[in-house]
């Protein structure tokens, strides 16, 4: 299965649904839809807080603020 177009996701900027703590999963909206997210940063991610989407691994959006 082609990865072209999950991998065009890297490098956009997603929504925090929630609070995401440091090395924890939570939600995330990226373009209309709400994906799990796991916060690969060293503090947590605020509610509506802007991050940046550095990997997808499967379902899940790797995300830093």
């Amino acid at each position: 299965m082609p990865q072209t177009q999950v991998d065009s996701l890297v490098g956009e900027t997603a929504v925090a649904l929630e609070e995401i703590p440091a090395g924890g999963v939570g939600k995330a909206e990226l373009r209309g839809s709400s994906w799990s997210a796991r916060n690969l940063g060293e503090s947590p991610i605020q509610l509506n807080q802007r991050v940046r989407v550095e990997r997808i691994d499967g379902l899940t959006l790797d995300v830093r603020a």
